[in-house]
């Protein structure tokens, strides 16, 4: 479940459930064979940093002109995006204020949005 968590005290946080697994090769013909269609291909073009525990991305996002060619990839937009994550195991973890405190020290130089993936439309 994914969703902003004023209940906890961190309405400045949004949060979702991560569920990893692993795929192999043809995840991408395992797809095309469940209904799903390609609608475009992206790339995320940046650099990533780590501390002990907030994993740090700022990147652009790229369109792909042809399916697997990576060669000749178009800014989708001229802005760069920045991501904090950390992963933790509840809501009352500590650890948490390490994170709004990093977004605190970027607010002079970064445009800080929450993003709620319930809010988010479809194009």
């Amino acid at each position: 479940s994914s969703g902003i968590n004023a209940e906890y005290g961190h309405d400045k946080l949004a949060t979702r459930t991560v569920v990893r697994a692993q795929v192999g090769a043809n995840i991408q013909t395992f797809l095309l064979d469940l209904g799903f269609k390609l609608d475009y291909e992206v790339v995320m073009k940046g650099k990533r940093y780590k501390t002990k525990q907030i994993e740090t991305t700022i990147y652009k996002v790229q369109k792909v002109p042809k399916q697997g060619d990576v060669s000749s990839t178009t800014d989708i937009s001229s802005q760069s995006l920045v991501e904090m994550t950390m992963q933790v195991h509840n809501l009352t973890d500590p650890s948490i204020s390490e994170l709004l405190s990093l977004a605190e020290t970027l607010k002079p130089i970064v445009k800080l949005e929450k993003y709620d993936p319930n809010r988010t439309t479809a194009k």
